[in-house]
């Protein structure tokens, strides 16, 4: 049998690879930081895929893929990949839900500590030389409302964990009752501007789908009492950017803070991010060693149960990939 050709476009785990060569099934090319050029030239030769955030699977790039039978997305989401296209293609398409998910969860929660004691604002400033004690009182995260949009496994783990803060916690999300929202929520909201009414912090947790892009922006804000703070370490696409910085300019924001962009990697001297409010991140949400061993053992374990057990059922489009 010949070995499965398989193309990692931005960069594996060493867990990963271990495991990759534990069993004879691949030939492995590892790679990080091609541009589009280079990687449609390799593509060509794949039987296999495992990428990131950073491989954008879409249009002539996937088109390039012609002998590729699996992609797998070390993560959960995958908005960089046309599903539909490979579908039609005839490749099965994976991800790795929750292996990622209290990276994720920790960052959020790290954040909204960060924002209420203006810790990247202390920090900066010892190192410049200044004690700006008495101008540096912050807030606490006990007794605040917080709401979170989308109520999935990760925003689940983050209510649970700021309940044990001494928050009040609400949330909205369409799928509420199926999820049992009830069990880790204070208050299950109707709608996410019920949310943003009640909250004086605010975390999103939602999918980057066409009925969340630009979902959240200054009809949302205006519903909120001046002075609060949004979070969003979900996806980018899911802000109205511009909205956020009125919303600070105005002080009905005291704070925002953001791991993810409509456009990545940012502009330089963007303006969102260089706002004195914000505090921001390059896209880090996952990006702890724990984290990417996680990813890196399941992706290989989705690849192996595909190539050498047949297994296709945990694929997202297994019901609709086309077989000629």
């Amino acid at each position: 049998m010949n070995k499965v050709r398989l193309l990692i476009t931005d960069g594996f785990s060493s867990d990963g690879l271990a495991k990759l060569g534990k069993f004879d099934l691949f030939e492995v090319d590892l790679n990080k930081g091609l541009d589009e050029a280079e990687a449609a030239n390799k593509i060509k030769n794949a039987d296999a895929m495992i990428i990131r955030s950073a491989t954008k699977l879409k249009g002539a790039l996937l088109d390039a893929g012609a002998d590729l039978k699996a992609i797998v997305r070390a993560g959960s989401g995958v908005d960089n990949i046309d599903v539909s296209a490979a579908s039609q293609m005839g490749i099965y398409v994976f991800n790795t839900p929750g292996a990622n998910n209290n990276a994720v969860v920790e960052l959020t929660i790290g954040y909204l500590f960060s924002l209420l004691r203006e810790l990247p604002r202390c920090a900066s400033g010892m190192k410049a030389g200044k004690w700006e004690k008495k101008a540096l009182v912050g807030g606490e995260v006990q007794g605040r409302t917080i709401g979170l949009i989308g109520l999935g496994a990760i925003g689940a783990s983050v209510a649970k964990k700021v309940k044990a803060l001494g928050m009040r916690v609400i949330g909205f999300d369409p799928r509420a009752k199926e999820l049992g929202a009830n069990s880790f929520l204070d208050e299950v909201c109707e709608s996410v501007d019920d949310v943003f009414k009640s909250s004086n912090m605010v975390t999103l947790h939602l999918p980057a789908i066409e009925s969340t892009k630009n979902s959240i922006g200054k009809a949302q804000f205006d519903l909120m009492e001046n002075g609060s703070y949004l979070v969003n370490c979900a996806r980018g696409g899911i802000v109205v950017e511009k909205d956020v910085i009125a919303a600070l300019d105005s002080g009905k924001l005291a704070g925002a803070a953001f791991d993810v962009f409509e456009t990545e990697p940012v502009s330089k001297n963007d303006p969102l991010v260089m706002h004195e409010k914000v505090i921001s991140s390059p896209h880090i949400g996952a990006a702890t060693n724990e984290s990417q061993k996680k990813v890196a053992l399941m992706a290989v374990e989705r690849l192996v149960g595909f190539f050498k057990d047949n297994q296709s059922e945990c694929a997202l489009n297994s019901d609709s990939v086309s077989r000629s």
